[in-house]
């Protein structure tokens, strides 16, 4: 599909090199998925996750290291809206999920 992408965003990018994330991708045979890793600034990884995915709701902790860990997905349309939070350990939720996705991606073929 040229209209769908999966994006995994690390929370390790100190570890997680480009060449790491290529490993993890092929280990788990993604390389022929529409599923992006991704690396990058800390700060922006964790900006994104915070001001545009809204994954986490906490504001940095100043007192110790500042760590997002999150198993949810964010379902975001083609203008860049959340259209959906799911529980990625949760199989409904998953299943909620793939639901959403071909509903959204049908009405971009009206």
């Amino acid at each position: 599909r040229n209209d769908f992408v999966i994006l995994s965003h690390t929370v390790f990018p100190q570890n997680d090199s480009v060449e790491v994330l290529k490993k993890y991708q092929e280990d788990y045979q993604a390389q022929n998925m529409p599923w992006e890793f991704l690396t990058g600034e800390k700060d922006s990884i964790y900006k994104l996750a915070r001001q545009s995915y809204f994954v986490v709701i906490d504001e940095p902790d100043t007192n110790g290291p500042d760590f997002i860990h999150t198993e949810n997905f964010v379902l975001i349309d083609k203008e860049k809206r959340l259209r959906g939070y799911y529980d990625g350990t949760n199989i409904k939720e998953i299943e909620r999920l793939i639901k959403d996705i071909n509903t959204l991606t049908a009405s971009y073929e009206k």
